[in-house]
Parts: C-alpha cells; sequence; structure tokens
C-alpha cells in the first residue's frame, strides 16, 4: 500500500439490483485523512471530560431520530447493499436501535468507578479502585455486507467511552456511511468528533498510521492481516471479526416442521453474505425421512428479486466478483463428483447479480465449498454417522465465528456446544444475536479476536487505570530488611495460604512474635 494519496479520484456507488450508478463519491486523499483525525482529536479533548450520562444525551437524541427515519434509511441501506428492507430494519436499523437502548441503560454502570477489595491482612490500610479512561480517536473499518450496523454500534459504544471516532467504510457502500455521519451530525455531536474517510486499502492504511488510538476492523481474513502488520508499526491495539464458516448438526431427533425454514433462512439471509451464515449442514444419521425434501423445496420456493419489493426474499449478490465466485464453486464442485440438489444458476432474467440459493451434497473434504467461507447463498450438505463425528468434522477448520446445533433436546443441545470451536454457537436458531447488544460476538482461530456488543467491547474502548490511596508511613515491607522482617511476612504467608489449621495458629504466632521484635 501506498501512503502517496495526491491524485483525485472517485468511487461510484451502484445499486446491486438494478445496475444503475446512484453517486460518485470522493475518494479522501492523504492530507484529507490526516486533517480529519487531527479534527477528532481536537474535538476529543472536550468530549472526554464529559460525564457518561452527559455524552448519554447525544445517545438519546440519535436514537430518537433514528426511530424516525428508520423507514428512510433502510430504504438507503437496500438500495447500496441490495438487501431485502425487511432485512434492512431487522439486522441494521433494528439492531442499531437496541444498542441504543442498551447503553442508555447500562453504560453508566458499566464506566463507574470501581472499588477493588484488597487483601485485608497486609492492605488493610489501603483503599484501591480502578477508573476507565477514554482512548483517543478510534478508527472503525466496516464491512459491506451489514454497512450500517457494524460500524454504527461499535461508533457509539466508543462516544459512549468518551472516543472520537473515524469511520473508513467498504468502497462499495459508501453512500450507507455518509448517511450514518449525517446521522450524528443531525442528533448534535460535536463538529469534528466523528470524521469519515473514503477509499480502498491506501486510505485505511493513512488512517491507521495516523495516531489513532485503537482500530476496530470487520472484514476477510487477509484484510485483517494486513490491518495488524500496518498497527504493528505503531503498536496501535486492534479488534478483528473476520471471516467464519459457521457449521451447523442437526440431531436425528429434529422436527422437520419446526426447523427447515429456520435452517434455510440461516444460510440465505443477506444473500449467504453474512460471515456467520450457516456455511455447512451436517446431517446426523438417521436423518428425518421428512428434511431433505423439506429443505429443498423451501430453498426453491425463496423468491428472488430487488430488494425493494416487499415479497423478496433473497436480493442480489453485491457485485459481479461474489457472482463469478459463486459460479466458479458450483461448477468447481459438480465437476468433481458434488450434487446439485436445488437451485445454483444464475438469474440474469432477474437482473445481472442475481443467483439462485443452492443445495448441494457429495463434496469431498478438498473441495473449496468443503474448505473456504462461503460468502454467498450456497449451502453444503454433509451425512455423518454420529455426532461425534459432525463434532469433530465441524472443528476442522481454522475458523471459529459461528456454529449451531438443532436438537429437540435443549440441554443436549447446550451441553454440545461446549465442544465446539466457536466464538458463538446457537441451539435451534442462528446469526439472531448480531442484533442483541447483551451478547457478545466475535470468534477464535483465523475468525479474529476481540469482542462486539456487551460489556465486552465498551471496555475495549477505554483504557483501566488502577489507583491506590494510602496514608503517609513505613510499610513492614520497606528498608531496612532484617531476619524479624523475614519471619513476620513468612508468618503472612503461612496465615494466608496454609489449608491446615494447625499451621494456621503456628502463623499467627510467628507474625505476632516477630512484630513485636520489629518494634523493638
Amino acid at each position: 500500500m501506498s501512503p502517496e494519496l495526491t491524485s483525485i479520484a472517485f468511487l461510484t456507488s451502484v445499486n446491486p439490483a438494478t445496475g444503475v450508478a446512484l453517486a460518485q463519491i470522493k475518494i479522501s486523499s492523504k492530507a484529507e485523512v490526516e486533517a480529519t483525525v487531527a479534527d477528532a482529536k481536537a474535538a476529543f479533548k472536550l468530549w472526554r471530560q464529559k460525564k457518561v450520562s452527559e455524552r448519554l444525551l447525544y445517545i438519546r437524541r440519535f436514537h430518537e431520530i433514528l426511530t424516525e427515519k428508520k423507514a428512510e434509511i433502510s430504504q438507503s441501506i437496500t438500495d447500496e447493499a441490495g438487501k431485502p428492507l425487511v432485512e434492512a430494519l431487522v439486522s441494521e436499523v433494528f439492531a442499531v436501535l437496541e444498542a441504543c437502548a442498551w447503553l442508555q441503560d447500562k453504560a453508566e454502570t458499566i464506566l463507574a468507578d470501581k472499588q477493588i477489595d484488597l487483601n485485608p491482612v497486609f492492605f488493610g490500610d489501603k483503599t484501591s479502585y480502578n477508573v476507565f479512561e477514554s482512548l483517543g480517536v478510534i478508527a472503525v473499518i466496516s464491512p459491506w455486507n451489514y454497512p450500517f450496523s457494524i460500524p454504527a454500534t461499535s461508533m457509539l459504544l466508543a462516544l459512549v467511552a468518551g472516543n472520537a471516532v473515524v469511520l473508513k467504510p467498504s468502497p462499495k457502500t459508501p453512500l450507507v456511511a455518509q448517511t450514518l455521519v449525517k446521522l450524528f451530525s443531525e442528533s448534535g455531536f460535536p463538529e469534528g468528533l466523528i470524521g469519515l474517510v473514503q477509499g480502498g486499502n491506501e486510505q485505511a492504511e493513512a488512517l491507521i498510521l495516523s495516531g489513532v488510538s485503537r482500530v476496530v476492523f470487520t472484514g476477510s481474513v487477509r484484510g485483517g492481516q494486513a490491518i495488524m502488520q500496518i498497527a504493528s508499526q505503531k503498536l496501535v491495539p486492534v479488534t478483528l471479526e473476520l471471516g467464519g464458516k459457521h457449521p451447523g448438526i442437526v440431531l436425528p431427533d429434529v422436527d422437520p416442521d419446526k426447523i427447515a425454514t429456520a435452517l434455510v433462512w440461516s444460510a440465505f439471509t443477506n444473500c449467504g453474505q453474512a460471515c456467520a451464515s450457516l456455511d455447512r449442514l451436517y446431517l446426523v444419521k438417521p436423518v428425518p425421512e421428512k428434511l431433505l425434501p423439506a429443505l429443498i423445496e423451501k430453498t426453491k420456493n425463496i423468491r428472488i428479486g430487488n430488494g425493494s419489493n416487499s415479497d423478496t426474499d433473497v436480493g442480489p449478490l453485491v457485485d459481479s466478483q461474489q457472482l463469478k465466485r459463486m459460479e466458479s464453486l458450483v461448477q468447481e464442485a459438480v465437476a468433481g463428483g458434488a450434487t446439485i440438489l436445488a437451485g445454483g444458476k444464475k438469474r440474469t432474467d432477474v437482473g445481472e447479480l442475481f443467483f439462485e440459493p443452492c443445495l448441494i451434497s457429495d463434496l469431498q473434504p478438498d473441495m473449496r465449498l468443503a474448505k473456504e467461507e462461503i460468502f454467498g447463498p450456497i449451502l453444503p450438505l454433509f451425512f455423518v454417522d454420529s455426532v461425534e463425528e459432525a463434532i469433530q468434522e465441524a472443528n476442522k477448520t481454522d475458523f471459529g465465528l459461528a456454529a449451531s446445533i438443532w436438537t429437540a433436546d435443549e440441554k443436549r443441545g447446550a451441553e454440545l456446544s461446549r465442544s465446539l470451536d466457536a466464538g458463538v454457537v446457537w441451539v435451534n436458531d442462528a446469526l439472531y444475536s448480531h442484533v442483541c447488544p447483551d451478547a457478545p460476538w466475535g470468534g477464535i482461530k483465523y475468525s479474529g479476536f476481540g469482542k462486539a456488543h456487551a460489556e465486552q467491547e465498551l471496555l475495549d474502548m477505554i483504557s483501566c487505570k488502577n489507583i491506590g490511596v494510602s496514608a503517609q508511613g513505613k510499610r513492614d515491607w520497606h528498608y531496612p530488611y532484617s531476619i524479624w522482617g523475614q519471619k513476620y511476612i513468612e508468618g503472612g504467608v503461612d496465615l494466608l495460604h496454609q489449608k491446615n489449621w494447625l499451621a494456621k495458629l503456628k502463623a499467627v504466632s510467628k507474625v505476632l512474635s516477630a512484630k513485636l521484635k520489629m518494634k523493638k
């Protein structure tokens, strides 16, 4: 990546359902990136001095305006990202409204000073407490698949924690980012506190190296590796939410009528373009007789079309690159002996970027569909002989973001969840915690580290400072050292940590006698 960003260039925002260009957006120059961060730093100096309760007044106003404009903003998301309006409302706007409500209910308690209980024997004369201090400017580098909810949630938490924020959205969804930043402005946030940088990799690099205090990145594994490498130059801490290969395990005791729709939705919502989409399905034998026909029927009945139409179930892929990849994955698998059970074709009769949701089976372990994150409307099916085999196969991946278990025995499902290598595991559902601000979201292995949502992300946005207060005076462990001081410490250690009561009594005697000698 080159930090020399001097030429003027533009992004073209395109509606993926129609192919119509929506707008041209100027790409930020290096100087503009640095100026945006400088403005954010200046605004931060005053913002950090406000109490949490004062910052929450701005969140309340943001909450009110977003509620009023939910239909307008949902439409803007559908126009640029292609997802159906109902998904734009639920997984994007509603998710952010929930985050606003959660912050107003929980943030003051989480960020309040916390007194620490110290060991009363050695430290009984001391008071210790943790205070939470703002970091500075938080860089939020966000993806195109959830262009509103992913950045907005992190930005809200960063702001409540007393930080400034600069957003660098995906170059595929620049208009949604503009809408989001405008919403913050309309809510009365101080000028400069929330900045926007438009562009691609070069702008991301310039932003990270411009003096930010933390980077929150959501995207591909390759992108996360690049972010880490750049951030390491200045030891900037990072949160990475990367790819996934969500395994779903279906036990033989399931009721097909109760789970078939949920499974299909979990694979194909947002056209499968979610890092936590159901990406492979393990059906434990004996598979209920009605389940496979139900999955095939429901997949074939999915209505494909423009997301602006209220009866559309699945919209377009985001661009031609995604479409070509889906075609390539299916063609390669079929050539290797895989069987298409439903869908799997490009639908030019609907539009240039539409692809039929696809069920496919008989895959070999070395096929890309079996190994790689799909990030599109294709669901591979695998038939296994036992739950143990399913779990073993599910964990054979570099990813560890999300997983699910489907069973009539909820208790057993919860127990089995502990055996899956994933940061989030659902029983009889999937993806819903994306819109649940109380539930931490994040993965392990190549799916990244750090958490989005909840107390975990809020505490990532601050620095925890411990303050200890003591009265003036000499301590027992200060100079000069002596044999009696050593025995006093030895007795104290035994008193605190010996399990035998006789040993504890001997320790009391040692402490008292040593203390008397020390006084003399």
